[in-house]
């Protein structure tokens, strides 16, 4: 015996289900071979309508489909619907060939007369007695006689026969012709299962039992740069005054009198001023000069009456006196844009939520397969916030450098949509036939949330029919009227929509009385 490389071993996780079986065949190859590897949680494979729907589909694709398991209610039922179970994977393996589905024995065939072998010395008997003569013509044993012409008796009893064979013929014929084809459509049934579910940090994998699933802390760094305008208006100095001052010499020596020389008012609050220019004051007690002088400050508090410049500031005050002959003019105010603290509120909120959603994009760049990060989960922090003006500044607009940490939960919903159906697929009743397919699972509805854990729970959907076995409709059917027909199905039966009856020839009025003349279609819908 040698193996066969060619067959296909796949492990069902527990708890094992004929779905991820039926799985398997429906993405198979036609011809190939599946061992599938039953755990000790197989207790779904223990029913023979599903073991016979699975056979049923590996038949239609022309897929060998093998068992192994020790579970002896599920090796029973496995060999009542003809699927070769094996002790061990090497056992399946050292069989030159798979044993396939066998086919029911032929009716017995009427139309072939029996044949009788004749008995060995029946030649001889039938051999007619030879005649033996001299030469001179004397008989020395028998006899010759002349028999009579029966060949027109011969001729009638082969036409009789054939005829009798004829009518045995069409007898026969139109006793099996008739057939009939019935395709069904079960009902469909939608059924939906809830669960409650805890996700945790600290937890590799979904447990059912407990109904928790694994959850991680994932954590990403935004900054980024916002401007607004300002809202807040002040008058601000946009002005400084100008006008002329007289140096007068205190001294009997030349006095020179630097660039930037500050000058001042002597009442109330000083208002300065500063030279724009050097000048020199001629020798002698009371000799003068005129300078032009600039307010060092803008506004209007630069526009003084004439006469009250009168103090030089520094080294140069005990040698010279001042004195404006006119007022100085040109200090103004206008009113400009501020910086308020309002301003700063709202431009840190707008740049704060723009930034919120750039690290909820970057916490799910770093996510895995299957896994989902609740937004309520996501907490920032702020690491830096530079503003680029102050409170009460003037400025046309305001800056704002800021930096966030962002942290969250990232779920695995993968598991969490596992568990939930498995949750369903437990709630769905055993003697119906869940639709793999079917199976949608609807959106978490969180409801609870820490640092380290989230409560949420979770909806699955599915729809169930009950399955028709093709011997149940034939075993109504055999010999019932067409018109009947589709009464008795849709009493016996739970169909979606009604069954289609065609018959061959089509003017039969009653369905076939063998059961294997009527073949059965099963439809999902």
């Amino acid at each position: 015996m040698s193996t066969h490389p060619d067959i296909r071993t796949i492990f069902l996780s527990a708890p094992a289900t004929v779905a991820q079986a039926r799985n398997a065949v429906l993405g198979a190859q036609p011809g190939e071979r599946l061992l599938f590897i039953l755990p000790d949680e197989a207790d779904h494979f223990a029913n023979e309508v599903r073991l016979k729907a699975l056979r049923q589909e590996a038949d239609a694709g022309n897929v060998q489909i093998g068992l192994v398991t020790g579970d002896k209610d599920i090796r029973y039922f496995a060999k009542a619907t003809r699927i070769p179970v094996y002790k061990s994977e090497d056992a399946a393996r050292r069989r030159w060939r798979w044993p396939k589905p066998e086919a029911p024995l032929p009716p017995p065939n009427k139309l072939r007369p029996a044949v009788i072998p004749p008995p060995p010395d029946a030649a001889v008997a039938l051999k007619p007695p030879a005649i033996i003569t001299r030469p001179d013509g004397t008989v020395l044993w028998g006899e010759a006689k002349t028999r009579p012409d029966r060949s027109w008796l011969q001729g009638l009893s082969y036409a009789l026969f054939i005829g009798v064979i004829a009518l045995v013929i069409f007898g026969v014929t139109v006793y099996l012709l008739p057939q009939a084809a019935i395709s069904l459509t079960p009902a469909r049934t939608q059924i939906v299962s809830s669960i409650d579910l805890t996700a945790r940090t600290g937890i590799d994998e979904p447990d059912y039992l407990n109904k928790l699933v694994p959850a991680r802390v994932v954590q990403a760094r935004v900054e980024g740069f916002g401007v607004t305008p300002t809202t807040g208006q002040e008058d601000a100095p946009v002005g400084k005054a100008t006008g002329v001052v007289t140096l007068i010499n205190r001294t009997s020596r030349e006095i020179t009198v630097p660039e930037g020389t500050i000058l001042r008012t002597t009442f109330g609050e000083n208002v300065r001023f500063r030279t724009l220019n050097e000048v020199k004051v001629p020798p002698g007690i009371g000799q003068k000069a005129e300078v032009q002088v600039e307010a060092v400050e803008p506004g209007l508090e630069g526009n003084v009456p004439a006469l009250t410049i009168n103090e030089v500031e520094g080294s140069l005050n005990i040698s010279l006196r001042v004195s404006n002959p006119f007022r100085t003019e040109g200090g103004a105010v206008e009113s400009v844009a501020t910086v308020t603290q309002a301003d700063k509120d709202r431009l840190l909120n707008e740049l704060l939520a723009q930034l919120q959603q750039q690290a909820y994009t970057k916490l799910a760049e770093n996510l895995r397969q299957g896994e989902y990060i609740p937004p309520e989960t996501v907490q920032t922090y702020i690491l830096a916030a530079t503003y680029d003006h102050f409170a009460g500044e003037p400025a046309d607009e305001l800056g704002l450098q800021l930096q966030l940490l962002a942290r969250g939960l990232a779920v695995d919903m993968d598991g969490a949509r596992g568990l939930a159906e498995r949750s369903l697929r437990e709630t769905a009743p055993s003697d119906k036939y869940l639709l793999e397919e079917t199976i949608r699972t609807g959106e978490p509805h969180f409801t609870l949330f820490g640092d380290e854990f989230v409560n949420f729970s979770l909806t699955a959907s599915g729809e169930v029919l009950e399955p028709v076995s093709a011997g149940d409709v034939r075993a109504v059917l055999t010999g019932a009227s067409v018109d009947q027909a589709a009464q008795l199905l849709e009493e016996n039966f739970d169909l979606a929509t009604p069954p289609e009856i065609k018959l061959t020839p089509p003017w039969m009025d009653r369905l076939p009385t063998l059961p294997f003349r009527i073949i059965v279609r099963v439809y999902k819908g």
